[in-house]
């Protein structure tokens, strides 16, 4: 039978995570209102741009100006740094809370 719709066909993508990984990433997903696969979609998506414009920008000028752009594009970013070490404390407390949870353990606020 043909196909009636104009959208392309959709694959599922088959992966394996920690679980702890995938737990915090769904509750990331439903915090911002939305699924898991409408997020994992769009990093696809921008994730398939930025090598793209990467590509084109080795085979333009070279790999050095791509380093360079590379580089320029970290110092232009306007989101704040964030420590490494406060990033994996707030990672880690997301996972014991998740962990204790799963337990069935009350955890403090």
């Amino acid at each position: 039978m043909a196909r009636t719709t104009s959208h392309p066909k959709e694959e599922n993508f088959n992966f394996r995570v920690p679980a702890d990984l995938k737990a915090a990433f769904k509750t990331a997903a439903e915090l911002a209102d939305r699924s898991a696969a409408q997020v994992i979609r769009d990093f696809m998506r921008a994730y398939v741009e930025v090598a793209r414009t990467e590509r084109e920008i080795q085979s333009e000028s070279g790999h050095d100006e791509w380093v360079r752009s590379r580089i320029q594009a970290a110092l232009d970013d306007p989101r704040p740094a964030v420590p490494h070490d406060a990033v994996m404390g707030r990672t880690r407390a997301i996972i014991d809370r998740m962990a204790s949870e799963k337990r069935g353990e009350q955890h403090e606020a």
